[in-house]
């Protein structure tokens, strides 16, 4: 059905809009244990991995923007996307050690990548 998940909670604040019904639960304590849902679980877990992409398009600026147009900027926006992702699935990939492919930094990634596909 719906699939739950325990989690450390801190209570709301004092100035927060909801702060009378989210406090109920907590009674007296500044932290306890609730069941939430997956889904909001998995949100709030993931969703540092916004900043974290804006930090990396930030990191390796290296592409020229493209001011002609909508849809040159899409376009750009979407190859900065599907690097860092290639990059990141790499990084964090789980195949043993010593690998074909080793890296230092996104730019060494990018930088082999290019090599590799020029090569073919």
């Amino acid at each position: 059905g719906d699939p739950r998940v325990l989690r450390q909670r801190k209570r709301p604040r004092e100035f927060s809009s909801k702060v009378e019904i989210a406090n109920i639960p907590f009674g007296n304590q500044a932290t306890k244990e609730l069941s939430i849902p997956t889904v909001a679980h998995g949100y709030n877990y993931r969703k540092g991995a916004v900043d974290e992409f804006d930090r990396l398009i930030a990191q390796n600026a290296g592409l020229r923007k493209v001011r002609s147009g909508g849809h040159q900027a899409l376009e750009y926006r979407l190859l900065h996307t599907v690097l860092i992702n290639c990059y990141l699935l790499a990084f964090n990939s789980n195949v043993p050690k010593p690998r074909a492919v080793s890296f230092r930094s996104q730019t060494d990634f990018r930088d082999q990548l290019i090599s590799a596909l020029l090569a073919e």
